[in-house]
């Protein structure tokens, strides 16, 4: 299991060295990370025990930079996909809903944080392009809207 300042490290490797991908193995984790134009970072609902403080703020502000493209929302970290905080609960959106910016439209689980799904503008959601409990990666549509 690869602690999150191991993903911290890659992260800042990627970014500092412009590098649109970056991948770490060892005998019972791989790790790849790749990015379009926006920064890979991630905005995590709850941090891990023992993160810093500067981790932490780092993860918030992916969710906001998140990239979208032809209309989608995008995978914001690697993870599996949510679509709802707990299988007693209603998902956070259905095709048909409006979404404004800022909401949380879904979750991504990443090494048992959690890194919401924000919708970056005004929308409907005409389609949820990933199953609930599904592995994602970085950048990946997850939801459609117009």
């Amino acid at each position: 299991m690869v602690d999150t300042k191991a993903i911290k490290d890659l992260i800042k490797l990627l970014k500092d060295n412009g590098l649109t991908e970056i991948e770490y193995s060892d005998k019972s984790t791989h790790i790849k990370l790749k990015r379009e134009k926006a920064p890979v970072v991630a905005s995590p609902q709850a941090a891990p025990a023992g993160a810093g403080d500067d981790h932490a703020q780092q993860l918030k502000m992916a969710a906001k930079n998140a990239a979208t493209s032809n209309n989608t929302i995008n995978a914001p970290s690697v993870g599996v996909f949510y679509t709802a905080k707990s299988p007693q609960e209603p998902p956070f959106v259905k095709v048909g809903d409006r979404v404004k910016k800022g909401d949380v439209v879904g979750v991504i689980e990443v090494m048992k944080t959690f890194v919401n799904v924000v919708a970056d503008r005004d929308g409907v959601v005409e389609k949820v392009l990933v199953n609930n409990e599904e592995g994602v990666e970085y950048g990946q549509p997850l939801i459609q809207i117009k």
